[in-house]
């Protein structure tokens, strides 16, 4: 702390308290320790006084009750042994400026007390330490302050200037719940956010959604309906025709004003009072004044006190009263849990007049108590009110004194313990419990007596000692700080009735509490409250108060007048939810709502997988589809050296098989559960697989076509006829689609989408599914189709064995019958079952197509007709053949010399061979009648090189 806060600090003490002998009365107990305290013992003055009249119940009792307290810590060997606890005590007048007045006779102790302690920078003449009155101010190591809300704001926030412990046993105001901005605050008592949650759930169990509210313009009522009006949606409780009062302003007019109000502009019959009790007994008058005093049921807030509401009472007769009492009789309030503290009776009531010696306002509460003289003593200074009485006389002489024996405490003269004075005595055992455990660490737990190291005990060390205090409350339950800083949540619920003898009181009917878990716990014995006039308890008599019915689950709120709290109701869309009360709106697309409307959830997916019925129907034909292609291959393989498979070319052959269990393959890729996965092979192996098959015919019927039609229009042997070269061929006509595809893959990433055919419907599918994308790879095969279909009409009259015209065609046509069924079914349907099962089987008929036409024959002639695997038959001139020689036109035999023979007849053969011995016979069909030529032997030569490039191997 710097010197210049120093220098500041004391020039404000000395300005403030210029003259000791001019400060105010305040009570000095000594101790080794010393509990500094403000207590209200006067009320708030009036005229610009800081003080008012006494408070015998508010003010002397909370303060006797912390005296008592600090009696029974004194005697008690276990707590601080051999350690006193003294107290120096000053009146707030539960008035804000003049508490900070009487605070700062804390703060210059503590300034006096670092000047010792930590840096001294004051001293006196001789070189001492300065003490301040006496010292005695130097030994406070907490402070217990105050009552009300707003005194106890503005003392906390002088006090966390010095690190200061300040305890509070009333204060309830949410703000002092903050570590941030009151890091030393604590208090006995539960914050007002579990009292707002507490008479909200008194409103809820009645049913009482129809209320107003009036509340005062101080930090405790504008945080209490701020609370309230927070927390009220959560109950299903509306605020009608809110009312703030300013208590300093407002005049009877005002208060009428406010009363009228809500009489003429609501249906309400419960109203919130979140006021001081000076606030609340005047709107309580204006309603009797107004006339409407018993149509209201009032409910309290912990501000009510539940024994002196007729403190603030101007001097009237008692018909008023009577009046006053009916008004507020039937009434409901909150107050932190209600409970009499044990041993003050005893002690309180044996008081005497000689404890004035102790407090210096006890002789001042006597008079008021007595309404007595005290003689021979000045009359006091705040005796401009006037004097009405709280309590019943004593039959005594006019004459009587106040020092008069006859003169007692006790109930028959007006005297009941305060409810709250029981977290007094927390507050109190609270810091006592926290200087023994900090005792029994400095000085040791066998220790008697204050040792050296307790004489010097600095705030920050006290308030973390406080939050791990621990002990019994006057209960007996367990008592901690909730969060560091508030007292456990307990409330009791009072109803205000109408008692024998025509007196009115508070009566206990139930409490508010907290589980472990923090759920509330709100218990009320209906049969014990009475409403206003009636003899009897019950529910049933207290009036309603809602103006509509809760609204369903799935219903929102429209005005239908201009009170916010009047609503009809009506029901949200199908797909909507609601926002809040008042307004639903509408799912997206693939969303519903919950069935409590409160938000949207995907619709479940819906998709084909392996599991579903037209799956397992595409997936069995597939897998047919696999065997039979399997077989093929085998027979293949088995007969590979045969005629027939050796004319077919089994190289492509081979890779046309191949394609065809792709096509059937790719069916397990459609119908699987969609993914990128799935996805990329889909797309691209839709095109590829046709492409595979298309491309080996293509290059099939492109070598037949350029071999026999090289015969006619050139001497030369025709090239790329090798295996080889027709498998690059085939290998660079795939090529292109796969560029296509991954050209496509590439600009359109593969990836899962969602499509809504339905409001209910959400499909999985994969993307390009919803539209003509997936045509894309099969632009490509369609184009080899058409050149597959061209060159197999070019030969058609090719040799049996070479002619496939017939089946490559069938086929071709086939595939453009299932193209033109699947593509319209594909693009039109809606439904996504059929559009992939459609899909998946289209792949598998074309592959069926493609066996069934190209391989079924000739595994028919392999196994069934093993006769026509013949050389003889498979060159077989075709009927309509274009290259069968003359019937009497001779025909040239070669051999490796040249000329050898003539042959005629359309069966006639040619000899070739190196000598004979391995020779063997070619069917001769596409050679004209070339003896007519003079070039003879050139010509035969040529074509004997042709005819030594076909597939067909001498056996």
């Amino acid at each position: 702390m710097t010197r210049t806060r120093f220098t500041l600090l004391i020039l404000l003490a000395a300005a403030t308290d210029a003259r000791v002998a001019g400060m105010q009365p305040y009570l000095n107990m000594s101790g080794d320790i010393t509990l500094g305290a403000l207590f209200p013992i006067h009320r708030k003055g009036s005229d610009g006084e800081d003080c008012g009249r006494i408070q015998t119940e508010d003010g002397i009792q909370p303060l006797e009750a912390m005296l008592y307290t600090l009696q029974q810590i004194n005697q008690d060997p276990d707590i601080l042994p051999g350690i006193k606890l003294g107290a120096l005590v000053f009146d707030s007048c539960d008035n804000p400026s003049h508490a900070l007045k009487q605070a700062l006779y804390f703060v210059k102790g503590f300034i006096a007390h670092v000047n010792t302690y930590h840096q001294q920078e004051f001293h006196c003449l001789d070189g001492s330490a300065p003490k301040f009155l006496g010292g005695g101010f130097d030994k406070v190591v907490a402070v217990l302050a105050a009552q009300s809300s707003s005194v106890t704001i503005q003392v906390a926030s002088m006090l966390r200037l010095f690190a200061v412990p300040q305890i509070s046993y009333m204060a309830t105001s949410p703000s002092l719940s903050s570590k941030d901005k009151f890091p030393h605050f604590f208090r006995t008592v539960p914050s007002d956010v579990n009292q707002a949650h507490a008479m909200l759930e008194i409103l809820k169990d009645f049913g009482w959604t129809y209320v107003s509210i009036v509340y005062s313009d101080t930090e405790y009522g504008n945080h209490g309906y701020e609370t309230l009006d927070s927390l009220a949606s959560n109950y299903s409780i509306c605020f009608s025709a809110p009312h703030r009062i300013n208590k300093e302003q407002f005049s009877d007019e005002d208060y009428d004003g406010v009363i009228r109000t809500i009489t003429n502009k609501t249906e309400v019959r419960v109203v919130v009072l979140f006021a001081e009790k000076s606030t609340t007994l005047r709107v309580l008058e204006a309603a009797r004044r107004v006339g409407v005093g018993e149509r209201f049921v009032w409910i309290g807030s912990d501000a009510w006190s539940t024994a002196n509401h007729k403190e603030v009472m101007t001097a009237r007769s008692d018909e008023l009263q009577v009046d006053e009492m009916t008004v507020l009789e039937g009434a409901l309030a909150v107050q932190p849990l209600s409970g009499r503290m044990s041993g003050f009776d005893e002690y309180f009531t044996n008081l005497t007049l000689d404890h004035k010696a102790v407090n210096p306002w006890f002789s001042e509460f006597w008079e008021e108590y007595h309404h007595c003289d005290q003689e021979g003593e000045p009359a006091h200074d705040n005796q401009t009110m006037p004097q009405v009485s709280l309590f019943p006389r004593v039959s005594l002489s006019p004459d009587t004194s106040c020092t008069s024996p006859r003169l007692t405490i006790e109930e028959a003269n007006g005297y009941k313990q305060q409810r709250f004075l029981h977290f007094v005595r927390d507050a109190v055992y609270a810091v006592a419990y926290a200087l023994h455990d900090l005792h029994q660490v400095r000085c040791g737990k066998n220790y008697t007596g204050i040792c050296d190291d307790m004489r010097h005990i600095d705030g920050e060390t006290i308030s973390a000692y406080l939050s791990n205090v621990s002990f019994n409350d006057e209960a007996g339950k367990k008592f901690r700080f909730v969060h560091n800083v508030d007292g456990p949540p307990r409330y009791s619920i009072l109803n205000y009735q109408k008692v024998k003898k025509g007196s009115y009181h508070w009566v206990v009917i139930g409490n508010y509490t907290q589980d472990d878990n923090g759920a509330p716990l709100l218990y009320i014995e209906k049969g014990s409250m009475k409403f206003r006039g009636q003899t009897e308890g019950g529910r049933e008599f207290f009036p309603n108060s809602t103006c509509a019915q809760p609204c369903q689950i799935d219903q929102v709120k429209f005005r239908e007048r201009l009170d916010p709290c009047c609503y009809k109701c009506r029901n949200c869309g199908h797909y909507q939810v609601k926002l809040g009360e008042h307004r639903c709106e509408d799912c997206l697309e693939g969303t519903r709502p919950t069935p409590n409307r409160t938000f949207c959830e995907d619709i479940p997916e819906d998709f084909i997988d392996y599991s579903s019925p037209w799956a397992i129907a595409a997936m069995a034909v597939a897998s047919c589809g696999i065997l039979v292609t399997l077989f093929v291959l085998f027979v293949f393989w088995i007969y590979s050296e045969t005629p027939v498979i050796k004319a077919s070319g089994r190289e492509l052959s081979s890779l046309l098989l191949l394609g065809t269990l792709v096509s059937f393959l790719m069916t397990f890729a459609v119908v699987a559960k969609p993914d990128s996965g799935t996805c990329t092979i889909t797309r691209f192996g839709i095109g590829l697989c046709y492409t595979l098959c298309y491309a080996a015919l293509v290059t099939k019927t492109n070598r037949i076509h350029r071999i026999f039609n090289n015969m006619t229009h050139s001497p030369h042997k025709p090239r790329y006829t090798s295996p080889k070269s027709q498998l690059i061929i085939t290998g660079l006509l795939t090529s292109i689609e796969v560029v296509i595809n991954a050209v496509w893959l590439m600009k359109v990433p593969p990836s899962v989408n969602h499509i809504y055919p339905s409001r209910d419907v959400r499909l999985r599918i994969c993307r390009g599914l919803e539209d003509r994308s997936y045509m894309v790879g099969l632009i490509y095969p369609c184009f080899l189709i058409v050149i597959c279909t061209l060159y197999a009409v070019k030969t058609r009259k090719c040799p049996e064995g070479f002619n496939e015209t017939r089946y490559i065609a069938f086929t071709n046509y086939t595939t453009i019958i299932l193209w033109l069924a699947f593509v319209p079914l594909y693009l039109v349907s809606t439904n996504n079952d059929i559009r992939v099962v459609t899909l998946a089987l289209s792949l598998s008929l074309s592959g069926l197509v493609q066996l069934a036409c190209l391989f079924f024959p000739k595994v028919y002639i392999v196994l069934m007709k093993p006769e026509k695997n013949t050389k003889e038959l498979v060159m077989a001139q075709h009927r309509s053949s274009s290259y069968l020689a003359a019937p009497a036109t001779p025909v040239v035999v070669l051999n490796e010399n040249g000329v050898s023979s003539y042959v005629h007849g359309s069966d006639s053969s040619i000899k070739t061979g190196g000598g004979g011995s391995d020779a063997s016979t070619l069917n001769l069909w596409k050679i004209k009648p070339i003896l007519k030529d003079q070039s003879i032997t050139s010509a035969a030569l040529n074509a004997k090189d042709t005819l030594k490039n076909l597939q067909i191997r001498t056996m």
